[in-house]
């Protein structure tokens, strides 16, 4: 008797789930399709009944939505308080306390240098959710729209760098100085207080 459609979705799903959040821990290298499985409780045998490698895989982990995407696009907020949305989960993604968890949850913090050496299909997927993630920003930024753009772009760019620059030192306080220093410059590009506004 064979599975229905909607039980090989949910399973694809569960592979997908147990991949990305493993690869946001681990690294593309540090996990194998073993693991994978055994976190998404399957054995290694269906693996290729969803996947063709575990690139493919790592592709389609890639795909799923960013959670901060996820929550700027709950947020339904009138126009004049849409920077203010963006401005309060740009604050939670730079608070010293969320360093590590949002290492846990954003690809672009963990898996960017992996994205790198792991070919097209990899990178177009991490390309896709980068744009995502701005396009919701940048529909919150007061500014013109080629300006917002490039709000959208540079909060963005101080979000990841920052938090990947904070996990990466040994020192407590130039962590946090890194992420107050990025939180203020990524708060002004969203509220258009920068340079221009």
């Amino acid at each position: 008797m064979g599975y229905s459609s909607d039980h090989k979705d949910r399973t694809r799903e569960r592979v997908v789930t147990a991949a990305g959040r493993l690869f946001r821990r681990y690294g593309y290298n540090g996990v194998g399709i073993d693991e994978i499985m055994a976190a998404a409780g399957l054995t290694r045998g269906g693996f290729y009944a969803h996947f063709k490698s575990k690139r493919d895989l790592f592709a389609a982990a890639l795909a799923e939505e960013l959670e901060l995407a996820r929550q700027l696009r709950r947020v339904r907020t009138p126009a004049s308080a849409a920077s203010d949305a963006a401005a309060t989960l740009i604050d939670f993604y730079l608070q010293g306390a969320n360093r590590d968890r949002m290492a846990a949850i954003c690809p672009l913090v963990s898996l960017s240098s992996d994205v790198a050496r792991s070919g097209a299909e990899a990178s177009t997927a991490y390309t896709d959710t980068l744009r995502a993630l701005v396009a919701e920003l940048e529909q919150r930024i007061p500014a013109a729209p080629a300006d917002a753009r490039a709000r959208a772009l540079a909060a963005v760019a101080l979000c990841v760098g920052g938090v990947v620059l904070a996990q990466a030192v040994n020192d407590e306080s130039l962590a946090e100085d890194i992420l107050a220093a990025c939180r203020t410059r990524a708060l002004n590009e969203v509220e258009a207080r920068g340079a221009g506004a």
